[in-house]
């Protein structure tokens, strides 16, 4: 018997110790997984900044821009999207597929990433893409888009079903950086963290009943 109540004493005490232990490793536990977040957060923004004079170029035919892509686009964009609209010094850094091995035969074709040299003229090519609807590439429609990271295009693309019923039925919006939708109704702006907050709101603002719906109405995606 004294042999169990040692043992039982000396269990007491080790329990006493760990449950003594357990809520500074709880705190520190929590201080690491913020402190990760933020450093996750921060490094995709700086990621997205350095994007910033990018665009991404969806359904431009394997090949076309020849052996020399910088010279083929900035021609293209002078002559097909933003003509007298880009500045003087408009010129591009880089382009260049990606990935790098070619996709099998009958596959889509790459997408194409063009760094300009300044942002003035990436946001003049954006704006007036969208009013090009015909855009493109030896007979391929050719999309543009602002190119951004992997995980800001996720939560970006939460937005897609909320935008298509705003754009059926010719509501004004637009995408703010980094995932902010931005709507125009009734002469007010609305701003939108979440889909689940946008779609909420389309259901108690009546939009969905008061306004005629129109499929060629003007957004921004």
């Amino acid at each position: 018997m004294r042999k169990v109540v040692e043992r039982v004493a000396a269990v007491e005490n080790r329990v006493s110790s760990l449950e003594d232990q357990v809520p500074p490793v709880k705190r520190d536990l929590a201080k690491v997984i913020h402190n990760i977040t933020l450093l996750i957060n921060k490094t995709d923004d700086l990621e997205n900044r350095s994007r910033r004079n990018n665009l991404r170029l969806i359904g431009v035919p394997e090949r076309a821009e020849g052996s020399y892509a910088v010279r083929f686009f900035e021609d293209w964009f002078k002559e097909k999207v933003a003509k007298d609209s880009l500045s003087p010094f408009f010129a591009i850094e880089r382009a260049h597929r990606v990935p790098s091995r070619p996709p099998p035969p009958g596959g889509p074709p790459r997408p194409i990433l063009v760094k300009l040299l300044h942002f003035h003229d990436r946001d003049v090519i954006l704006r007036k893409a969208r009013d090009l609807p015909d855009l493109s590439i030896d007979g391929f429609k050719v999309s543009i888009f602002p190119d951004f990271s992997a995980d800001l295009q996720r939560r970006r693309s939460r937005f897609l079903d909320v935008k298509r019923t705003l754009r059926s039925r010719g509501i004004q919006y637009s995408m703010l950086y980094p995932s902010k939708l931005r709507v125009q109704f009734r002469d007010r702006t609305h701003f939108f963290e979440s889909p689940e907050e946008a779609s909420s709101w389309i259901e108690q603002s009546g939009c969905l009943s008061n306004m005629p719906r129109d499929d060629s109405s003007t957004s921004q995606t």
